[in-house]
């Protein structure tokens, strides 16, 4: 195999601290002079101004995304009996929501949007369902309205999962304004990522606010005074001040990447392959550009030989896992997330990716699918 001449990275943080590097240097500056770094003021202002972002009344912050989920759900009250709805193609929620210690019930997904709608979720409704977890998948905004009534008539909460959504839009308004509760993650690779780990709870219920605080602490009301088993799950003031440094630019990094995804799916229309778009009731962040093929793994090492970097999000289904083999589903139980799973594809996407680069990766593409052409003609 000859020299990669070129490298195109799925996503790359070292382009983003060229551009932010000298404000995240000033910002750990300012919390190593303080000398406090758990729970201090970074954390109290990154968690105002995320509330004020989103327009909701409160924020908590907490140690990851599948913290959130976990923590949302044990603040609800609700009995171990009771179960929780969520989608069949989000291997990482199924994790927050497990450790919540309630039932695990899962749902397909629609396969234009690779999201559950109404449809989907009166198809797997069942009345010891009491939390029905909407997942925004890739960014791209749920059909929440629908989903909203439903719940709301049946007495049903609702929990977004943000976590690959912070900066999508549904009917105008901000995703995480939707729901009872809002869960995002901080990982890294996120719109909005971390240094390291980190997460985030809003809420506009004050009751669900107060518990979620004593919950990510021990449960204390004061220090060493637990009046609930808690846990340990708090966002360090090194990573809120790096959050804090880069919420200034999310709109503006998410508005690069929603102008990247248009010319991704400008340069690959022609081609017979499926490709998760903006839904009309919104606008993605585009946390991930996910194509679908049939020949994925050929595709992908083909892309490899060229320098290009893909990831699935992804490869297998939550009732497929073995960790969850105990929920008692089979292959063929939710066939539409079966069927993404073998075929999503993330390519290359962040905010500072070249449009050269956008270029040759359509056009490996385009020559790998003429090289599939020729030899299935031969």
């Amino acid at each position: 195999m000859g020299k990669i001449s070129r490298q195109v990275n799925l996503t790359d943080f070292k382009a983003e601290y060229k551009v932010i590097g000298k404000e995240v240097n000033s910002a750990l500056k300012r919390v190593f002079e303080r000398g406090y770094y758990i729970l201090g003021p970074e954390v109290s202002n990154l968690e105002k101004k995320l509330a004020s972002f989103v327009d909701v009344k409160y924020a908590v912050g907490v140690a990851c995304g599948t913290d959130a989920l976990t923590l949302a759900i044990k603040s609800l009250d609700l009995k171990h009996t009771d179960a929780v709805l969520l989608p069949a193609n989000v291997y990482p929620t199924a994790f927050g929501v497990s450790l919540s210690g309630l039932k695990v019930k899962l749902c397909d997904v629609d396969p234009q949007t690779s999201n559950i709608n109404l449809e989907t979720v009166k198809k797997a409704y069942a009345k010891d369902i009491k939390v029905i977890v909407v997942v925004h998948l890739y960014g791209n905004p749920v059909d929440i309205e629908p989903i909203k009534k439903f719940a709301k008539k049946n007495k049903i909460y609702l929990i977004e999962d943000c976590a690959q959504a912070v900066g999508s839009i549904y009917k105008e308004k901000l995703v995480g304004s939707f729901g009872d509760i809002a869960c995002f993650s901080f990982y890294p690779t996120k719109n909005l990522g971390a240094y390291g780990d980190g997460g985030a709870i809003l809420t506009n219920n004050l009751k669900i606010y107060k518990k979620l605080k004593l919950l990510r602490m021990y449960g204390e009301k004061e220090r060493y005074q637990s009046v609930l088993l808690g846990h340990n799950s708090r966002l360090d003031e090194l990573q809120a001040a790096i959050l804090l440094t880069k919420l200034k630019y999310l709109k503006t990094w998410n508005q690069k990447r929603r102008k990247i995804a248009r010319k991704y799916v400008e340069l690959l229309k022609d081609l017979s392959i499926g490709i998760v778009k903006e839904n009309p009731w919104g606008k993605s962040n585009y946390h991930l550009f996910v194509i679908k093929v049939s020949q994925r793994s050929k595709l992908m090492a083909f892309l490899k030989e060229k320098g290009i970097q893909t990831a699935i999000h992804y490869p297998t289904p939550i009732h497929l896992i073995k960790t969850f083999s105990h929920l008692g589903f089979k292959k063929g139980s939710f066939p539409i997330s079966e069927k993404e799973s073998e075929k999503v594809l993330s390519l290359p996407m962040y905010p500072f990716l070249k449009e050269s680069d956008v270029y040759y990766t359509c056009k490996a593409i385009k020559d790998f699918f003429k090289e599939k052409r020729l030899l299935d003609i031969q």
